[in-house]
Order: structure tokens, then sequence, then C-alpha cells
């Protein structure tokens, strides 16, 4: 059986031809995927854990329902999708990147649960850092996970294994999580499509939260129409309804801004240049876009605040944490301060920080700004040092992106072509009204800028 021609497929293609072959379309597809992440993932070393034998029985049964009389498919029919690992899986453990959680869970998380409702396959997990905390997808625990488009640098992270599966092909879809700009980061390295929700839109259950609010679930693909329909599946509220009429048909308004949230920090000139020819694309397609200085209360100690004390909590959570990194023990030291008061605080600010963002964002459809300030570092650089360090080394990652993590708002990194090095260059896009007005202006700019 050829399963070659699957791979370039994105979430609609496949469950199309899922549904084009009634009784034997699914368990193909699935088919095809194990033998291109068998051919890539010893190289890219972006899945954790492969559920195999589980993935080809719940596409026989998808195939069998598809021959009934009655059958309804679901959104996601028959389409193979990845886990990052701080999402339980039932059979699996959470490891949040690390050796310190090896019991498989029980039962899957909510969000894995509406996945599989609306007729996904969950193919496994993916890679990411110890405990999301760093933009660079490597770990002690799990090796190094590697760039597609030049396997000597970082896909970035934390869900790194996610974008990568998608970029490469293994899978036509991923879900990722975003507590600092984690989606939106390799997704901008790798060439995907990936959507950081708004604050509680993505249920976290078992979890009561993630990272205090920081963090959301949230999927990567390869193209603005996938991230919808997945958003649509995991969603508290759905969106399907009001993206038909959000903002299509009519100028947009888009506000640019290539100031970085770190002063001081230089941005490579790629990435302006990315969001200057998508600025020029949208206005030859007669959108107007104007430049715009933000003002804005400086989010930093509260992102930091949440940054420690999610993970302190996650430590706490793990079965074994004596089997941490070594520097994570330190990040654990390091957040003593992260007290009850000061995290209130921090919850407190975060609320008010978005209201006054989304203030400060009225008359706009959405901010263009680029989804990173640097290059894709060397593979393995930060795999050893320590927490402080790594962390000044992620400002050119998060410069652009932790800000709205913040602020709740919903914001999406969508590939804007080649950088000088070869490897993909990302521009994002942030709504000031939810993933519906989002979403619909993503596709506008999709559609200008093909």
């Amino acid at each position: 059986m050829d399963t070659s021609s699957w791979w370039k497929l994105g979430v609609q293609e496949w469950r199309e031809r899922v549904l084009s072959q009634p009784g034997a379309g699914a368990r193909e597809g699935v088919e095809a995927c194990l033998a291109r992440i068998d051919d890539l993932n010893p190289t890219l070393n972006a899945i954790h854990v492969l559920l195999e034998d589980e993935a080809l029985r719940t596409a026989d049964e998808l195939d069998q329902q598809a021959l009934q009389p009655d059958f309804q498919p679901g959104p996601l029919h028959g389409v193979p999708i990845l886990i990052k690992d701080e999402i339980d899986v039932a059979g699996t453990p959470t490891t949040f990147g690390t050796a310190g959680n090896p019991t498989p869970k029980t039962a899957d998380s909510l969000l894995v649960t509406r996945l599989r409702e609306a007729g996904a396959i969950i193919l496994g997990k993916t890679l990411m850092p110890a405990f999301g905390a760093f933009p660079f997808t490597e770990s002690e625990a799990f090796g190094i996970t590697r760039n597609p488009w030049d396997t000597t640098r970082t896909p970035g992270g934390s869900s790194g294994g996610s974008a990568v599966a998608v970029a490469s092909g293994m899978v036509p879809a991923a879900i990722g999580g975003d507590g600092g700009g984690s989606i939106r980061i390799p997704s901008s390295h790798c060439g995907t499509y990936g959507l950081k929700p708004c604050r509680g839109s993505v249920p976290t259950t078992p979890y009561e939260d993630l990272w205090m609010e920081l963090g959301t679930a949230g999927p990567i693909t390869r193209s603005v129409a996938d991230c919808s329909v997945i958003f649509d599946a995991i969603a508290a509220a759905h969106t399907s309804e009001s993206l038909k009429s959000a903002v299509e048909g009519r100028k947009l308004v888009i506000g640019v801004d290539t100031t970085p949230a770190t002063p001081g920090l230089k941005i490579h000139p790629d990435h302006v240049d990315a969001v200057q020819r998508i600025a020029r694309a949208l206005q030859a397609a007669g959108h107007e876009v104007l430049p715009v200085k933000l003002r804005k209360p400086d989010p930093s100690l509260a992102f930091v605040t949440q940054f420690y004390a999610g993970i302190r909590d996650e430590i706490a959570g793990l079965e074994m944490p004596e089997r941490i990194e070594p520097r994570h023990k330190r990040t654990n030291l390091l957040g003593f301060w992260a007290r009850p008061a000061v995290r209130a605080w921090a919850r407190r600010f975060s609320h008010e920080f978005g209201e006054t963002m989304t203030e400060k964002l009225q008359g706009y459809d959405a901010l263009l700004t680029p989804t990173v300030a640097g290059r894709p570092a060397r593979a393995g650089a930060h795999l050893k040092t320590g927490t402080l360090r790594t962390q000044l080394a992620s400002l050119t990652s998060t410069a652009f992106a932790a800000e709205w993590n913040v602020s709740g708002h919903a914001a999406i990194s969508l590939p804007a072509g080649l950088a000088s090095d070869g490897l993909p260059v990302g521009i994002q896009l942030v709504g000031p009204r939810g993933e519906a007005d989002l979403l619909q202006v993503a596709r506008i700019v999709e559609q200008a800028t093909s």
C-alpha cells in the first residue's frame, strides 16, 4: 500500500480522504503516519510515546462506523493527532518533560476526550523541555528535538515536538501548550500555524490551571482553517458560527508594533522585514495598516511570579521529584518567594493587565508583530545551562509573545516565508476580541499573503 501521498494533507483534506475510502481510510491514514514517523523520528526526536496499536484499533473502529447506514462523521473523523506531554492521555505517563512521573494516567484530560468525541485518533505524545520552562525543546530525560528545516537548529519550544511533527508531515495536526509563547515560538521556527487561545477558553481539567493561568493548550496545524476546526473541538465555547460573520467582507484596521517588551533587545532584521512585507500585502488588499506604540504597564514581575509558581507546583506534584534536572532543582529554590500573597497579586495584575490591553487595542481588528525577535539557536546549546542563564537566552524568543499570556489575549503565529538563513520566519497576530475574530482576521491575512 502506497501511503506516501498523505503527508502533505491538512486536517480537513485528511478527513475528506478518510471519508472517501469508507471501511479503509482511517487505517490507511494511521499507517501513513506510522511509516513517516518511523522514517523521521529517529533523527528529529519529536515523539515521546507512540500509541501504535491503540491508534490502529481506533482507526478500525472508525472505519467500521463509516459503513453503518446512519453514520454521522465527526469534524475530526479519522484525523491522527499528537498531544504535548503535559496533557493527560490514558495509558501514558504525563512526564512534563522529566523522568519524575513514570506512572501512566488512568484517564484522558477533558481536552483529549473532546478530540476523541470529534473523531480524532490520538497517536501519541510529543516531547517538551522539562516543565515547558524554556523555548528550546531539549531535556536530560529525553534528549534533543531538532528542527526539520535544519537539524543543527532548535525548533523552539516548549511545544517543539508538536511543531516538528506537523512541519515534517508526521501528522496533520498536534496539540501544544503555551505559557509564554510555547505554541507560537516553535510554529515560527518550523513554519506552522499555532494558536494560543484566550485565558480560560480551553479546559485544563484535571489540572486546576497551567502556570497560574498563564498557560493554555491550543492547536498547531498547516492552515488557519485547520486551527479553527481543532479549536472548535476543544474549546469551552465554540466559535464556528461567529467565524462566519465576524469581520469577513470589510476593511480591516491592523496595528503594527515591532518594539519588543524587553527594552534594548535587538530584533533580527528578517523578522522586521517579514512584518513589513505582510503589512504591505494587507495595504495592497485594501486594508488599513497603522503603526502603533502601546504604552502599557510592565507585566514582567507578574509573568516571573506565575512562571516560578507554576513550575514549583508541577514539581510538587511529581511522583519522584528527585529525578528532575539539577537546574530545575535550583528553579524550585529560586521560586521560594512565590508565596500565596504574591501569587494572588500576580493573578489580579494579570486580569487587570488584560483589561488594560483590551482598551488599548480598541479600534484595531488585530495587532501585527513579529512572533519572535531572534533566529533559532543551535540545537542542544542550552541543554546544560542553568535556569537564569537559559532565561536570559530565552528573551529573544519570548519578547513579543509572553505579555499576551499575562493579558490572556488570543494570539496566533502565521508562517511568513523563509528568512535569510533558509529557515521559516513567522508573524504574530493578537486579537482584542477573542478567537473568533482573530481566526477570521488570520484567514484574511493568509489569503492576502499567499
